[in-house]
C-alpha cells in the first residue's frame, strides 16, 4: 500500500481535510516506489470536470467587457445556478472520503476566467492536497479572454500543482509530467483565448513532441501511461459544435499518443460522459469523458460525476459517483 502522505489519505469534512493538508508533501517526492516482490504498486485516482466554480463579488460592469459579456448573460440565464458551490463542496468531501492516490481535473475549473473565481477555485482544490495528491490543468474557460491567456493567470494560480517548485517559471511548459507507481502521467494544454462563441481548443505540436519524448523513455515501459486534455476527441453529432467547440487537432492527439503508447486518455469539456476505445497494431487507446462533476440537474445523462480508476499492472478498473440531487450527496453508480 501506498504510505497515507503520498495521496489523499484524509477522511472528514472540508474543514478537517484542510486542517490535515500539513500531511501531505508537496514537491519533491519521488513516486517510484516498489513492494517487496518487485512489483509497482496499485494506484487510485480520481478524474473530475468542469467544476465551473462561481465568484463574482466586487466586479465592476467593466470587468464583462468584450467576450466575458456573452458569458455573462449565458450564466445568468440557460446556466444559471448550473454549477452551484454546495455541489462543489459536496464533491470534495466525496472524493476526500475515497482514500485516492492521486486527483486529476480535466479543465474548466473556471466560468469567465475572473481572478476571483480562480481564488475561489484554487481554495477550494488545495483542500485535495499540492503536487503529489492533484493536478489540473486548464480548459477554454480558464483561458476565456486573450488579458487571461496573456498574463498567464491559470499558471499563476495552479503552476504549483502541476510543477514541483524547484521548476523556474520559464520552464514550466505544458505537458507537465508526473510519475507515480506503475503509473506516468502527462498533462497536456489545449486551452486558447477564442472569440466569442467559440470554445474550440488546439495542442500545439511543441508539446505532442514533448509528450512522446517524456513518455518514450525507457524508465516508463512498464508504467501505465495516462494523458489529459480539456477538449473531447471524438465527434459531435451538431455541425456547430463540430466547428466551435472541437479539438481541432483531434487526430494528431490520437496519433501522437500512439506513438507513445499511451493507455488512457481522459478529456472534460462536453459535460458527458463519453468512453470509447480505438485500438492499432495490437495497443488500445482508452479515450474517456467523464462528465462535468458538478451539474446541478435532474438529468440522468448530465448530472455530477467523477470517475475512479485504478491502475494495477496494466489493468484498468473504472467505477463512476454520481450526485443525487434530492439526497445531496454522492453514490456509486450501478
Amino acid at each position: 500500500m501506498l504510505s497515507p502522505t503520498s495521496g489523499l489519505a484524509a477522511r472528514g469534512s472540508l474543514e478537517g481535510a484542510a486542517k490535515r493538508r500539513a500531511s501531505y508533501h508537496p514537491g519533491g517526492v519521488d513516486f517510484k516506489e516498489q513492494g517487496p516482490s518487485g512489483e509497482l504498486h496499485t494506484v487510485r485516482f480520481a478524474q473530475l470536470s468542469d467544476i465551473h466554480v462561481p465568484d463574482f463579488e466586487g466586479l465592476h460592469l467593466r470587468d464583462f467587457a468584450g467576450k466575458r459579456l456573452t458569458g455573462a448573460i449565458n450564466l445568468l440565464t440557460k446556466r444559471r445556478n448550473a454549477h452551484p458551490l454546495p455541489v462543489t463542496e459536496r464533491l470534495l468531501e466525496d472524493v476526500v472520503d475515497q482514500k485516492l492516490d492521486h486527483v486529476v481535473v480535466t479543465g474548466d475549473v473556471t466560468n469567465l476566467s475572473l481572478p476571483g473565481e480562480f481564488q475561489r477555485a484554487a481554495k477550494l482544490l488545495r483542500i485535495l492536497g499540492g503536487y503529489n495528491a492533484l493536478t489540473v490543468i486548464p480548459g477554454n474557460h480558464d483561458v476565456y479572454t486573450r488579458g487571461a491567456e496573456r498574463q498567464q493567470r491559470f499558471l499563476s494560480y495552479f503552476g504549483d500543482v502541476l510543477f514541483q517548485e524547484s521548476v523556474p517559471d520559464t520552464d514550466r511548459v505544458f505537458p507537465a509530467v508526473k510519475v507515480f507507481p506503475s503509473v506516468v502521467l502527462a498533462a497536456l494544454s489545449s486551452a486558447v483565448a477564442t472569440p466569442p462563441f467559440m470554445a474550440w481548443g488546439e495542442v500545439s505540436t511543441e508539446q505532442l513532441d514533448r509528450m512522446v519524448e517524456a513518455l518514450t523513455a525507457a524508465e516508463h515501459d512498464r508504467r501505465f501511461k495516462v494523458v489529459l486534455v480539456h477538449h473531447h476527441l471524438h465527434e459531435e453529432s451538431s455541425r456547430w459544435k463540430r466547428y466551435s467547440a472541437r479539438l481541432r487537432n483531434a487526430q494528431a492527439v490520437i496519433d501522437r499518443c500512439f506513438q507513445a503508447g499511451v493507455d488512457l486518455l481522459l478529456h472534460g469539456h462536453t459535460h458527458l460522459a463519453h468512453r470509447t476505445q480505438i485500438v492499432r497494431g495490437g495497443h488500445t487507446l482508452s479515450i474517456i469523458g467523464s462528465g462535468s462533476s458538478t451539474q446541478n440537474t435532474t438529468d440522468p445523462d448530465r448530472v455530477a460525476r467523477y470517475n475512479i480508476y485504478t491502475v494495477n499492472g496494466r489493468a484498468l478498473r473504472i467505477r463512476t459517483r454520481v450526485y443525487d440531487p434530492a439526497a445531496r450527496r454522492f453514490g456509486w453508480m450501478l
